[in-house]
């Protein structure tokens, strides 16, 4: 019954007018606010050459500009042009200020924690106008600290998907809002992480929240009125692609797969491609390898219609998924340009596939695995060919001693199964390897760039006798976690044409990278720290060429902009709720590391 409420309740849209009171302006503006246009696809497949119009920089999510103003040779001297605070919106302990800002003509966009979104003079800091999400502070069901990953920008209109599940456009000019569609409902265990995509008059949106046993979906939305145009559920009906990898006892109507942030497109072939979560509840599902789940997803960007998919991990029971965006890009692999799409997973490693047929661009192979017959798991999984870049066997010292039911730890590495007889410890954890963080595209080094940790869990499932039956807005995992040890981070540049190691940066304990970074055609590659570091290293090599301390937590992806001919770089810092929750930091000093302001930089 839950579930036929849902699909009666998202099938009909809801568009609320709400008064322009909702925007805050400033009463004089340093730089008039110029609107943008429907943006063609050369416009946002581009290399962001001076506008930075898309959360990934371009379509393909390649956070990658050829501006070289600043470079290897003078980036020494780079300076805070403007710092400034966004009303503290987002500063406190639950929220993570994760937004990446996007730039037009001299104008800043840039989303909170919170869900508000300012437009800030891209110069000086100044506020234009400001919107007020009120987004209801009750919401019992956001996974991971309350945050928002970027808007969008097209036609004019600003567009936000909120943690209410709500997705909205603002008018760019005055922050107004235009319409409001309600893509999902928090109190179903819905809610919404992603930047916004806007490509051909649609926007595009998923919807986040598997732990709570949610059924994901991705949908396109008319940029000018609303309404929505099509929908794609990534756990299909039985009888559809892929329905026959669930069991027949219905539980592909909380199966998980949902999305936490945006897809790649190629207008060439209109294909739209992103990754989906893990399944849901984590253990004691039936047999099946539960598509599409942990997997990437290929689309008709204007029908929504299935192209191809590739699971990178069966029948999940460890949240091993891709929550951070794909990658496109094109590298010449044994003398022959190839089109590939790529994404860094919790596995540890990275995943390049061949982004018009979804086949394994370098190759990854199914190899035999630990089965577990309780849980149902897979007899193979795929281990890419290359390199990983985190340790998937935990640390023996870190799981010395009795668990927490008394008896001791089972080591084992990655895909180890476990069972309700006792926990056994696995890395990397359900953090990562990677994460959300994005990983950026240098196609002079063909590097890409992964913000990762170190970790290990251990993970027992529920006894069967004691599993509490699904209850919408309520969460829905059925596993016990025991001892999480995250003990590092690392900044590695993995080789796209053969998928291993050209450099890796290991970060001290509690620095477990969780930024993202951008890459720039002055040699530089960015990215920040959890001690509110921005750094910017050698591209090629790895070396540190700048670094300067911010007054909180660098855990955003940075971009650069021109304005009149000037390069600048700039982040949101602000922290990030879930490093003192999960014991990366105390909570006292992920408290401190908090904040709500946005840095740019310059030369002087």
């Amino acid at each position: 019954m839950r579930s036929l409420r849902f699909f009666i309740f998202s099938a009909a849209l809801l568009l609320i007018m709400v008064p322009a009171a909702s925007a805050k302006q400033s009463a004089g503006r340093a730089v008039p606010i110029t609107a943008a246009p429907a943006f063609t696809a050369p416009d946002l497949v581009a290399e962001p050459n001076g506008n930075w119009i898309t959360a990934g920089g371009n379509l393909y999510n390649q956070r990658y500009s050829p501006l070289n103003q600043i470079n290897t040779s003078n980036v020494g001297s780079l300076k805070v042009a403007w710092q400034t605070h966004l009303d503290g919106s987002g500063a406190a302990a639950k929220y993570s200020q994760e937004a990446t800002p996007l730039v037009y003509n001299g104008v800043m966009y840039v989303a909170t924690g919170n869900n508000d979104v300012f437009a800030l003079d891209a110069t000086t800091g100044e506020h234009l106008w400001t919107y007020l999400s009120h987004t209801d502070q009750l919401n019992a069901t956001v996974c991971c600290g309350w945050d928002n990953r970027g808007v969008g920008l097209g036609d004019g209109k600003v567009f936000i998907a909120q943690l209410d599940g709500a997705l909205v456009a603002l008018d760019q000019l005055t922050g107004g809002v235009v319409w409001t569609a309600q893509n999902a409902r928090w109190q179903e265990g819905y809610t919404m992480t992603m930047p916004v995509t806007y490509y051909d008059g649609l926007v595009y949106v998923g919807v986040s929240g598997a732990e709570f046993g949610s059924r994901g979906s991705f949908t396109a939305y008319n940029a000018t009125t609303g309404a929505r145009v099509w929908r794609f559920y990534t756990v299909p009906l039985p009888g559809d692609i892929g329905g026959g990898t669930w069991p027949t006892n219905n539980e592909w109507q909380n199966g998980g797969a949902t999305t936490w942030n945006n897809p790649t497109i190629d207008p060439a072939t209109n294909t739209l491609i992103f990754t989906t979560g893990n399944a849901d509840a984590w253990s004691g599902r039936g047999p099946g390898d539960n598509l599409f789940t942990s997997s990437f997803v290929a689309l008709n960007a204007k029908t929504g219609d299935y192209k191809w998919h590739y699971q990178i991990v069966h029948h999940d029971i460890w949240d091993y998924d891709c929550p951070s965006p794909t990658v496109m890009f094109d590298v010449t692999i044994g003398g022959v340009v190839r089109q590939g799409v790529a994404e860094a997973c919790k596995t540890g490693w990275v995943y390049e596939l061949d982004r018009n047929t979804g086949k394994p661009l370098i190759g990854i192979k199914e190899k035999k695995v630990p089965q577990n017959k309780w849980n149902n798991t897979s007899l193979t999984q795929p281990y890419p060919v290359g390199d990983a870049f985190s340790p998937q066997c935990p640390r023996t010292s870190d799981y010395t001693g009795n668990a927490a039911d008394g008896k001791p730890y089972k080591l084992g590495c990655i895909f180890t199964p476990y069972d309700y007889k006792g926990f056994v410890a696995i890395a990397p954890s359900a953090i990562g390897g990677n994460n959300w963080p994005p990983m950026s595209w240098n196609p002079n080094t063909h590097a890409l760039y992964v913000c990762s940790s170190d970790s290990g869990l251990a993970l027992k499932a529920v006894d069967p006798k004691q599993v509490q039956p699904f209850s919408g807005g309520k969460t829905f995992i059925n596993v016990q976690f025991g001892k999480l040890a995250i003990y590092s981070g690392s900044f590695t540049a993995m080789d796209a044409t053969t998928n291993r190691i050209i450099w890796q940066r290991k970060q001290p304990k509690g620095d477990n990278c969780y930024s993202g970074s951008f890459s720039t055609g002055g040699g530089l590659v960015f990215w920040g720290h959890n001690d509110g570091t921005y750094e910017a290293a050698n591209a090629a090599t790895g070396e540190k060429l700048w670094s300067l301390k911010l007054q909180s937590g660098a855990n955003a992806p940075g971009i650069t902009y021109t304005v009149n001919g000037k390069q600048y770089v700039a982040v949101v810092a602000g922290g990030n709720s879930i490093l003192g929750a999960i014991g990366v930091l105390s909570k006292a000093d992920a408290a401190k590391l908090h904040g709500d302001s946005v840095y740019v930089f310059a030369m002087p």
